[in-house]
């Protein structure tokens, strides 16, 4: 705190030079060492009025607190990292500019205009406690995005842990040296580029091969130090421009070719700056924008042997296959899929009938002649399968390998990889979608299925019971799927009609005058009912043309309240995306599974980020 205070004594001084007693004396608690300030004033002789004057006042004073606030940052400044990639210069004269542009979003302001001597005063000012209070806070919004980061990698959701470790390094990078945080033993800054550089050393694309489905995508291996990456996101450069976002999931990774173009070699970047997805963080997406991109060499995969030759005999097509069958991400499907082995869960009888029933399905969507699986469907299983369709253009990659598993009686064929994009998105989604019959043989519903490392967690709790394991799988699969379809009928379902909801928001009150006032961080939590929360959510739906959930950092804990022993508690940090809208944040649900048929939803919450005070809400404090 001192240092700040110290650093603006001189300014406060030439600040009040040459004024006599004319603003409002209230206004004297501000013009001190302990504030930032800035007081113009000015005899108004061009004839406008006096809120025109004020106004102009008022903007030069605001650029005045700017200025000071570089000052502030840059003399505290004893030293800088100049090694991230022959960046450090741009970085730091950019990061500058940042602190003092945000913080000015919390700067007040007064204005007065004296009608008899047609003069204008007018006063921006803000607190070092306040702006020490603003460093403080970002420096803990940085901690927490490395701990996202760090569990995300342990989960090998490389889009999460490159996106967080990428974000914290540019936030780091607007703070005074003596405010940046460490994290593991090391300076933050350190940390987070040594993370996003051995990150993307380690992330390889293989050319698997043409997808069997489908003429215009080829498949890659996508892994990292050899094993499957969970989740990553990249671009594709075959000569003639960059593609949009793909997504690699489970290992799998995709290439479309153009049509009637030989391609033998393509560019892969590796996504890791994610600057379209700051919408959901205003500071963020102001770091992005000044401090400018920090270039990471290993980002770029040149080179990359690709074939876009359509196999065409037996032979060939044996081969491709293969191929593909023999890639790290079908060892992983199967890996996964053994997992279910260790269950009670019986294997399916007749299931050549359940697979044709799904190639049936599969087909129809590759010849976009849609309705010829109509008879295959229960009334509600249709209603999912059309809703599917409208959700974005969906591409079927490969048909396996699949599992299929009998939950009395319900039979689950999972995990056949699709692709999902929109008209006017600049990214594909890749869902591993699975599909339910009930017992009568119908399609009963359609959901994306979990990640194999979400999945791995829960299959392994060896305390659990199997059906347990099962109801919270398609439990969390059916959550993600009814958002991503927004079905607003099966989300009111799923809640039981007392539930718990409560949302959480940092406070931003808004001062007459225009200027903005944050005291520190401030979180306000807001409880809705059920109806509230239904009613809020089908309006937020009619705008939006797509939304894809991700799920990372899952923990799931079983607890008893009184003699209930069937309650999990589900606590995952959620990235939302949406044609129009995004936000990440911390979720958790309170499930109740006594009845297996229809789970319920008794608390749900989501914050921004961890409270100050309590951390994340979860089982040990609601």
């Amino acid at each position: 705190m001192r240092r700040i205070i110290a650093v603006a004594a001189l300014t406060a001084l030439f600040s009040l030079a040459g004024y006599s007693q004319n603003y409002p004396k209230e206004w004297d608690e501000y013009l001190t060492p302990a504030y930032f300030y800035s007081l113009k004033h000015e005899v108004n002789k061009s004839g406008d009025s006096g809120a025109e004057c004020v106004e102009a006042l008022l903007a030069a004073a605001r650029r005045d607190i700017a200025s000071q606030i570089k000052v502030n940052v840059t003399t505290v400044t004893q030293f800088k990292d100049h090694d991230v990639n022959g960046q450090a210069e741009t970085e730091y004269s950019s990061s500058v500019s940042f602190s003092s542009d945000v913080t000015l979003r919390y700067v007040e302001t007064r204005t007065f205009y004296d009608k008899r001597k047609k003069t204008g005063y007018a006063l921006a000012f803000l607190s070092k406690q306040d702006l020490q209070d603003i460093y403080d806070a970002r420096a803990n919004k940085v901690t927490s995005m490395l701990k996202v980061a760090e569990n995300a990698e342990s989960e090998r959701k490389f889009d999460v842990a490159l996106k967080y470790n990428y974000w914290a390094l540019l936030l780091n990078s607007t703070l005074p040296p003596a405010d940046q945080p460490e994290y593991a033993g090391e300076p933050a800054q350190w940390h987070s580029r040594s993370s996003i550089e051995r990150i993307l050393d380690g992330i390889e694309f293989k050319f698997a091969g043409r997808s069997p489905e489908d003429d215009l995508l080829g498949i890659f291996d996508v892994t990292f130090d050899g094993e499957p990456v969970t989740t990553l996101d990249y671009t594709i450069n075959d000569g003639l421009g960059e593609s949009a976002v793909f997504q690699a999931r489970d290992g799998v990774g995709v290439i479309e070719f153009r049509a009637n173009m030989d391609v033998r070699n393509v560019d892969v970047r590796v996504e890791y700056t994610y600057e379209d997805e700051s919408i959901s963080d205003p500071e963020m997406k102001l770091a992005l924008g000044e401090v400018g991109r920090i270039r990471f060499a290993d980002a770029y995969k040149t080179g990359i042997p690709v074939s876009n030759a359509i196999p065409k005999t037996k032979r060939q097509q044996k081969k491709a296959q293969q191929a593909i069958e023999a890639s790290a991400a079908s060892e992983l499907a199967r890996e996964v899929n053994s997992g279910f082995a260790h269950t009670r869960f019986s294997e399916v009888r007749d299931s050549a009938y359940y697979i044709r029933s799904v190639n049936r399905v599969l087909d129809a969507l590759i010849a976009k002649d849609y309705e010829s699986c109509y008879d295959l469907f229960s009334p509600e299983g249709y209603d999912t399968y059309t809703r599917l369709l409208n959700y974005g253009n969906a591409r079927v990659i490969k048909r396996g390998p699949v599992k299929m598993i009998d939950f009395d009686g319900n039979i689950f064929c999972r995990s056949i990889p699709m692709m999902f994009s929109f008209g006017n998105n600049y990214k594909s989604f890749m869902e591993n979608v699975v599909f339910s019959f009930d017992q009568n043989g119908l399609i009963n519903d359609v959901t994306f299925g979990l990640e194999s490392e979400s999945l791995q967690d829960i299959l392994s709790k060896t305390k659990w019971e199997d059906d347990a394991k099962m109801v919270l799988i398609n439990f969390l699969e059916g959550y993600k799927t009814a958002f991503a379809l927004m079905n607003i009928d099966h989300i009111s379902s799923i809640f039981s009609e007392d539930a718990l909801i409560i949302t959480g928001k940092k406070v931003v009150k808004t001062v007459v005058e225009g200027g903005i006032q944050l005291q520190g961080e401030a979180y306000e939590y807001n409880r809705q009912t059920k109806a509230q929360y239904i009613r809020n959510l089908e309006r937020s739906f009619r705008s939006k043309e797509y939304i894809n959930l991700k799920f990372s950092n899952v923990s799931v804990l079983k607890t008893t309240r009184g003699t209930n022993t069937n309650l999990y508690g589900i606590q995952v940090k959620q990235d939302y995306f949406s044609s129009n809208y995004g936000d990440s944040g911390y979720l958790y649900l309170l499930v109740d599974i006594s009845d297996q048929a229809r789970p319920l939803i008794h608390v749900r919450t989501w914050q921004p980020e961890p409270d100050p005070d309590f951390g994340i809400y979860g089982i040990n404090n609601l």
